[in-house]
C-alpha cells in the first residue's frame, strides 16, 4: 500500500518536518507539513503573495511566506511591513518585527511589559527580477529577505 501512494503521489508531493518557531502560529515546530514539489509544478509557476514555500538554507530547508514579488518595494516601520509604501494587512499575525534587547533568560523574570526591545526600521528596497521577498509568520524570531525563485524547492499545501 505504501509502495502504490509512492507511485501515484511520490513523484509530485512530500512530507517535510517543520524544525523551529519561524511560523508559528501557522504551523508549529515538529509539525510534518504536505508539499508539492516544484518539479511538479508547471515550468512557468512563480510564487503568489501568501503563498508558503520550502526553500534551502545550506544545510536546511527553511519554511517561509512571500510577502513582496518581484518589482515591489518593501520597507519597514516601526516594525510593521509595507510593499510599495502601503501598510501590509498581516492576515497571519499581529506581531511587530522586533529586536530583543535582553536574553529570553532575562526576559521571563520579569513582567512582559518591562521587556526591552526595538521595533526594526529598515529600507529593504525593490524586489530584484527573478526573487521573492519572504518571512516567517513569527515576526519576532524569524529571518526574512530575498529569495531566488529558482532556489524554491516546494510550495506547502498543508
Amino acid at each position: 500500500m505504501l509502495l502504490s501512494w509512492y507511485l501515484f503521489f511520490g513523484k509530485s508531493y512530500r512530507f517535510v518536518y517543520n524544525v523551529g518557531n519561524s511560523m508559528v502560529p501557522t504551523f508549529q515546530h515538529k509539525e510534518w507539513l504536505i508539499t508539492q514539489k516544484k518539479t511538479s509544478l508547471r515550468k512557468s509557476w512563480v510564487p503568489e503573495k501568501n503563498d508558503i514555500i520550502i526553500v534551502s538554507n545550506g544545510d536546511e530547508d527553511l519554511t517561509k511566506r512571500v510577502l513582496a514579488l518581484e518589482g515591489e518595494y518593501v520597507r519597514v516601520k516601526h516594525g510593521r511591513i509595507h510593499i510599495d509604501d502601503e501598510k501590509y494587512k498581516d492576515q497571519f499575525t499581529h506581531q511587530n518585527i522586533t529586536f530583543w534587547l535582553e536574553e529570553e533568560e532575562e526576559r521571563n523574570k520579569k513582567p512582559r511589559e518591562e521587556w526591552l526591545f526595538l521595533n526594526l526600521d529598515m529600507d529593504i528596497g525593490v524586489v530584484p527580477r527573478g526573487y521573492v521577498w519572504v518571512i516567517g509568520d513569527n515576526r519576532h524570531m524569524s529571518w526574512m529577505g530575498f529569495v531566488k525563485i529558482e532556489d524554491i524547492k516546494a510550495l506547502v499545501i498543508f
